[in-house]
Formats: C-alpha cells, sequence, structure tokens
C-alpha cells in the first residue's frame, strides 16, 4: 500500500493503565525498557516520532486496549507552546484560571487546538474545564498540591454526546477500563450551553481521527480507513 503521508508521530497524554500499557509497548517498541518507562512517566510527551505507518499501525491496538489519549499527527512534531500562545481569548480569562493554566505542559496541548476555556468544579476542586480538537480536560491545583493536575476525557471514548445539561452542571458519559463513567461539571449557567456547543463542533470536525488514504500496488484501488483500523497489507482483496 502507498500511504498519503510518510510519517507519523504520536503523542501520548493519559493512561489509567500506565503498567500495562508499558508491557504491552515492550513487545512492538523497538526500545529499551527503560526508555519506555521513562516516556510513560513523562506524560504528556512524544512516544513515536516520524515512525513509518505500518509501524504505527502495529502499535495503535496496545493504545487502544489501554484507553490511552493520544494524539496522532502527520509528518513533524508541532512546536510546543503555552496555552496563551494558542488559545485566541486567553487574555479574557479570569487572572485566576490564567495562573492555573501556566502550570499546565506544553506538551498537553501538542498536535491540538483550543476552542472553549471555562470556569468549573468537579468534586468540590474548583479548576478550568478546557475544550480541545480531540478531548475535553479538566485542569485543577488543591491547595496542598504544588503541582496542577488533569483529567482528560478523548472523544473517541465518549458516547455520542453529553447528557442534556442542567442549569449549571454539563454532565459527560464515557468508557474506560473500568466501563461506563459519568463526570459532573458544576459551571456558570452560561458556560454550560457553551461548554455542550464547543463539544458538538469539535466531534463534527472530527479532527481527532487520522485518516489513512491507501492505493492497492495490485489493482489500484485507493481506500480511505481510520489509523486504527487501516490496511497492512500491500494489496487489497485483489491479491
Amino acid at each position: 500500500m502507498v500511504y498519503e503521508h510518510k510519517y507519523y508521530s504520536i503523542i501520548l497524554k493519559g493512561c489509567p493503565r500506565r503498567e500495562s500499557l508499558r508491557r504491552r509497548l515492550e513487545t512492538v517498541l523497538l526500545r529499551g525498557r527503560l526508555a519506555i518507562k521513562m516516556a510513560i512517566d513523562q506524560m504528556p510527551s512524544v512516544i513515536i516520532y516520524k515512525g513509518k505507518v505500518n509501524n504505527i499501525l502495529d502499535i495503535l491496538q496496545a493504545f487502544t486496549t489501554e484507553k490511552a489519549t493520544i494524539t496522532i499527527v502527520t509528518d513533524g512534531i508541532p512546536p510546543s507552546l503555552p496555552l496563551d500562545k494558542i488559545y485566541p481569548h486567553y487574555s479574557n480569562l479570569s487572572p485566576k484560571l490564567q495562573l492555573l493554566l501556566a502550570d499546565v505542559p506544553s506538551n498537553l496541548w501538542l498536535g491540538e487546538t483550543i476552542s472553549t476555556i471555562v470556569p468549573a468544579n468537579f468534586l468540590d476542586e474548583d479548576g478550568a474545564l478546557v475544550i480541545s480538537s480531540h478531548a475535553i480536560y479538566f485542569i485543577d491545583k488543591p491547595e496542598d498540591d504544588k503541582n496542577c493536575r488533569w483529567l482528560i476525557i478523548p472523544y473517541t471514548q465518549m458516547t455520542n454526546s453529553p447528557a442534556a445539561p442542567q442549569e449549571n452542571s454539563l454532565s459527560i458519559n464515557y468508557f474506560d477500563p473500568d466501563g461506563c463513567q459519568t463526570k459532573i461539571f458544576t459551571m456558570p449557567a452560561e458556560s454550560v450551553l457553551i461548554s455542550e456547543t464547543a463539544i458538538h463542533k469539535a466531534k463534527a470536525a472530527k479532527r481527532y481521527l487520522i485518516k489513512l488514504k491507501t492505493t492497492c500496488n495490485g489493482c489500484g484501488y485507493i481506500s480511505e480507513d481510520f489509523s486504527d483500523s487501516a490496511p497492512h497489507e500491500d494489496l487489497c482483496l485483489c491479491g
């Protein structure tokens, strides 16, 4: 098969089962155990840089099985920029939110665009709900913690749409390794509809799904498949 892009890179944003993912990657990556462990421990990090597509297809199943949050980019890695450089309305955020978001590692946004940021509360912690082209993020920093933390809900794990919003809350249903989960974020009433609309637009745009255009070496048939289901073979059914 001839592929549309020569190289693909993968940024690992998060994974609920790090050890299980590490063991899986050790069987498919041409790297030492220590290098793989360091890449996982340093999330968000670039775990595959300019891999050829046939190699990428072989390891995507490991990320999918462990419900890891990844961003796939074609060709090279985009520059790692802080949020104030990629979110056009950053200056309109409250000083409290700006202070919180300034501590988020820039790699968390690699390969993504940010459409909406609103103040929100989750499990009695105040923070920011960030809606990107690939996922929903909740960022907070407890008073007794020096570092910020983040919850990531990728669109690939979400059900078709957010649950019907309430006056001051947004409910998100998704699947992780433990099954169906529901997270409820409380926020100002005016932010609920803004957030729901931004999520719908991001899911409809499908930027989080990478398509591979393949051409059969035998008959010339061209097909388009998402990266996790693209064919590995040089020939289609004609061969």
